[in-house]
């Protein structure tokens, strides 16, 4: 198994390098990087050889915060997994940062098999959202309009078939579960999975689940 490559952004030195130590000590990960605000962080993406697959980034940071950031890295390398590490346990701040397409959210005192498991969940199956983090999308929504919408607003339906396929998505399930559990072929569940993708408006697997805890179309138990 390949090592999961990380990077770290994060403008508090010590908390920095003990994240770094806690990272390079596990076998399985390789810290490609390590910069104190997003803008040194993108200039060292663009002189690495390969790209990581997650990003660890702080929310309050000089220059370039992990909100601007998220949203170079979406933009510029949108492969590249974003989860967010802040001192703030708002719900606001969570929904903020998650719907701006992180993929995951841990606040800075979380244990350290806490963050190994967002990391492995992340780079497994695109996101890891924890009971605080669904609670946060789910009361921004409240008062949301309940007609479901795609991501520029506009009205759009799904059939049984998508909806059936968005659930199991959810439940983690790659794309060979699926066709198991639905008696489909792997490419009929990929064509889903794009037609999902394409009508919701969002890039990947992580947009999927929060357009479905939005919408309630997935349950949580938290």
């Amino acid at each position: 198994m390949s090592k999961i490559k990380i990077v770290i952004a994060d403008d508090q030195h010590l908390f920095r390098e003990g994240l770094a130590n806690l990272l390079q000590a596990n076998p399985d990960y390789q810290l490609l990087a390590q910069a104190a605000n997003g803008r040194l962080l993108l200039e060292q993406l663009s002189a690495l050889e390969t790209l990581p697959d997650i990003a660890l980034i702080d929310m309050n940071m000089p220059e370039m915060n992990g909100v601007e950031l998220n949203v170079m890295l979406s933009q510029h390398y949108p492969t590249i997994r974003v989860i967010v590490l802040s001192v703030h346990g708002e719900e606001r701040y969570m929904s903020r940062m998650i719907e701006a397409g992180a993929c995951g959210y841990l606040k800075k005192n979380c244990e350290v098999q806490e963050l190994y498991t967002t990391i492995n969940n992340t780079y497994q199956f695109g996101f890891y959202f924890n009971a605080e983090s669904v609670s946060a999308m789910r009361n921004a929504s409240r008062y949301r309009q309940q007609d479901i919408q795609n991501l520029n607003n506009i009205p759009i339906t799904l059939t049984d078939r998508e909806l059936h396929v968005l659930k199991l998505v959810c439940e983690e399930c790659t794309n060979a579960e699926i066709a198991a559990r639905l008696l489909i072929s792997i490419r009929t569940v990929e064509g889903h999975r794009n037609n999902l993708l394409a009508k919701i408006g969002c890039k990947n697997t992580a947009g999927l689940v929060r357009f479905a805890i939005r919408y309630n179309i997935f349950e949580v138990k938290c």
